[in-house]
C-alpha cells in the first residue's frame, strides 16, 4: 500500500506543478511540462515580455511618420525584389534544363570521329570536336556525316548561353540570398530595428547590386560562336 501511495503522491505533485506552470508560477525548479515557447510557462512569459519590449520600440519608432514611411516602403520593396529574385531563378532553372536537354539530343546526333569523340562541322567545313579541338583535314575527310547532325554552331552555341545562364545563376542566387537575405534579416530583427540610415541604405543596396535582366546579350548567335571558337587554329577551306 505504501507503494501506491508513493505513486499517487507524485502524481499529485505531478498535477500540482502542471497547474502552477499553467498559471504562469514558478515552480521552483526546471521547468517540467511547458517549453519555453508555450505562453503559459514561466520562461514563455518572460520571453513574451522581452518580445513586448522590442515591439514596443518598433512601435514607438514608426510614430514618426517619415521613419513609418521608409519601413513600409522597405517592406515592399524588398518583398517584391524577394518574389522577383525567385521568379528568376525558376525562369533560369527552366531554362538550363531546356538547353541541357538539346545539348543532350545533339550530342547524341552528332558524328563521331575515327577515336569515337563527337565531331561538329561548321558551314565553310572546319571540323572541331566538343572540346574544341580542331580535326586535320584528312581526317574530316572521312568523317560519316548523319542527315541531323546537329551543326558546330548549333552546338557551341548551344553550349555558350549554357555557360552564360550559368553566370547569371549564380548571380541572382547570390543577390537574393546575400543581398536580399542580409536585407530581410536586419528588416525583422525585433531586437534591434532598424534606423533611417539603415533603410535607406538597404533601398539603394536592393537596386544598386540586383543583376541586369536576361536580355539578347545571352542569345549568342552561331555567327558569333563559329568566330570565337580557336579562330587562329581552323585550317584554310580556300
Amino acid at each position: 500500500m505504501s507503494g501506491d501511495s508513493g505513486i499517487g503522491d507524485k502524481r499529485q505533485i505531478d498535477f500540482d506543478d502542471l497547474q502552477r506552470e499553467a498559471a504562469g508560477l514558478d515552480v521552483g525548479c526546471i521547468t517540467r511540462f511547458l517549453s519555453e515557447n508555450d505562453p503559459r510557462s514561466v520562461a514563455g512569459q518572460k520571453k513574451k515580455a522581452r518580445e513586448q519590449i522590442h515591439r514596443t520600440l518598433l512601435d514607438q519608432l514608426l510614430q514618426d511618420a517619415e521613419y513609418k514611411a521608409l519601413y513600409v516602403d522597405l517592406g515592399d520593396k524588398l518583398g517584391a525584389a524577394e518574389r522577383g529574385a525567385d521568379d528568376m531563378l525558376e525562369r533560369i532553372e527552366v531554362d538550363l534544363a531546356n538547353l541541357m536537354a538539346q545539348i543532350a539530343e545533339m550530342e547524341n546526333d552528332a558524328a563521331r570521329g575515327p577515336d569515337g569523340n563527337r565531331v561538329f562541322r561548321f558551314a565553310d567545313g572546319r571540323v572541331i570536336d566538343a572540346n574544341g579541338e580542331i580535326i586535320p583535314i584528312e581526317i574530316a575527310d572521312g568523317i560519316m556525316w548523319p542527315d541531323d547532325a546537329p551543326s558546330a554552331e548549333e552546338y557551341f552555341a548551344t553550349k555558350q548561353r549554357q555557360a552564360d545562364l550559368q553566370d547569371r545563376q549564380k548571380e541572382w542566387s547570390d543577390y537574393r540570398h546575400n543581398v536580399l537575405g542580409d536585407v530581410r534579416e536586419r528588416y525583422d530583427d525585433a531586437d534591434a530595428p532598424m534606423s533611417k540610415d539603415d533603410m535607406r541604405d538597404a533601398l539603394d543596396d536592393i537596386e544598386a547590386t540586383k543583376p541586369a535582366p536576361l536580355l539578347a546579350s545571352n542569345q549568342t548567335t552561331a555567327q558569333t560562336v563559329a568566330q570565337d571558337v580557336s579562330p587562329n587554329a581552323f585550317p584554310s577551306f580556300n
